[in-house]
């Protein structure tokens, strides 16, 4: 099965970007990746996928705001087609111990789940609790070592700065009702970034760092025999966090995310 919100959730950790040194300098901006079938198993049901991803990150003086809009088509092989797409925006205080969010989830056009609500943490690595306003009101604690999107990818910068290889954190977006789930990435050696014309100075090119992300099940959520990824997901990424190519992998198909458009949003004036 597609899981659109594994997706969804995965590309907006991804993407919530943070500069090299710390998230106070951290570059507003608005990108779109155009998704197209990268690679499709012998076995699959999907004929043909195609779809989109807007992002937008600005200054909000206090926090950082995020906005998302994600769509996929999917074609199945029998002729039927489906359309989904998530809106997503979030909150997260520059410090990294308070977020707010707010999901939409539609269908065939057809809204079929919202999602909002706010988290905070006690401290840097320290517990927390998400509290759920829709689809109802819901209280779930976080464990200790809960992170953020921003603050996780701030994270994963500096591990790579480090020349570390391997990272694990908990990961708490807010994308579906649960707590904090295990995100593993593989961080490769840097390598200089390819000029495909969309990236322009000051925003690129520049070197990235290859990385490949597991997204697992919260706690409580994996049945047995699913202890494997929901979702992978690899992207190239900048020193100063803009991710300049992606690949998503499903259990059946992969898509590719070409950057199309890149461009500054203008400072905040905070």
């Amino acid at each position: 099965m597609v899981r659109m919100t594994a997706a969804s959730a995965a590309v907006l950790i991804a993407l919530t970007a943070a500069a090299p040194a710390t998230a106070a300098e951290m570059v507003s901006h608005r990108a779109f990746y155009r998704l197209s079938l990268a690679s499709l198993s012998s076995d699959s049901e999907v004929s043909d996928v195609q779809g989109g991803i807007g992002y937008e990150i600005s200054d909000g003086c206090d926090g950082w705001i995020v906005e998302q809009q994600y769509a996929m088509r999917v074609l199945w092989s029998n002729g039927n087609e489906m359309d989904s797409s998530d809106s997503f925006t979030s909150w997260e205080s520059k410090d990294g111990l308070n977020y707010r969010f707010n999901v939409r989830k539609f269908r065939d056009g057809t809204e079929y789940m919202l999602i909002s609500g706010n988290a905070e943490l006690e401290s840097k690595g320290g517990a927390g609790m998400a509290r759920f306003e829709e689809p109802e009101s819901d209280r779930i604690a976080l464990p200790k070592g809960t992170v953020f999107p921003t603050e996780h990818t701030v994270n994963l910068l500096e591990s790579a700065r480090k020349g570390e290889k391997f990272d694990r954190q908990l990961v708490f977006d807010g994308s579906e009702i649960e707590s904090a789930a295990p995100v593993t990435t593989i961080l490769f050696t840097q390598r200089p970034a390819k000029d495909d014309g969309i990236l322009k100075p000051p925003l690129g090119p520049h070197t990235v760092w290859p990385m490949k992300l597991a997204f697992y099940a919260a706690a409580g959520k994996a049945g047995p025999g699913e202890e494997l990824p929901e979702f992978e997901l690899s992207m190239d990424l900048q020193e100063n966090g803009i991710a300049t190519a992606l690949v998503l992998q499903f259990d059946d198909f992969s898509l590719r995310g070409t950057l199309e458009s890149l461009e500054a949003l203008p400072h905040s004036g905070c």
